[in-house]
């Protein structure tokens, strides 16, 4: 991965355009599969609760079938990224090597697939940084992931800002 923290700001507007693409697509598709279903399934109701038991029954079952499989999709997306990201961090908790972590950080190949990760990945950059005792450059990085960050995020980092201030 590409180490850029001056363009967190665009990265983050990618992945939220990236993400409502994705939930207009999955709707999109959900509604598809639905209309299919009814067109074929129209034929053999002869009742109105023959109507109720074979369209409403059977959309209700499409519609949660569907919603679980892509909810399994997509919390498996980042799957490979974060494996790698959490095997470099449990190896820096043993051996306490900051240069290591560091270059082991840097080095990952697989792109996270949300904000999230990589969010994750520039928090573990500016441990590495710390580590190393590099506490400017571990500080400005705080300062650009606070720019992003929403929520308990936000607090953390400005709580991590406020530590190593006091280092």
């Amino acid at each position: 991965m590409i180490y850029e923290p001056e363009h967190l700001k665009d990265r983050k507007a990618m992945y939220e355009k990236r993400e409502k693409w994705l939930v207009r697509f999955v709707f999109s598709a959900w509604a598809l599969l639905l209309f299919i279903y009814v067109n074929i399934a129209i034929s053999h109701v002869k009742s109105t609760l023959g109507f109720l038991g074979i369209i409403i029954g059977g959309m209700v079952i499409i519609t949660v079938i569907y919603f679980f499989t892509m909810f399994l999709i997509l919390m498996r997306r980042g799957n490979q990224f974060k494996k790698t990201n959490n095997s470099i961090v449990k190896e820096f908790h043993e051996s306490k090597n900051g240069e290591l972590f560091l270059e082991r950080l840097l080095a990952i190949e697989a792109a996270p697939k949300d904000m999230n990760d990589e969010m994750i990945w520039y928090l573990n950059i500016a441990t590495a940084f710390n580590a190393l005792g590099k506490k400017n450059e571990c500080i400005t990085l705080f300062k650009q992931l606070e720019e992003i960050a929403t929520g308990k995020d936000k607090e953390y980092i400005q709580n991590s800002i406020h530590l190593i201030q006091k280092q």
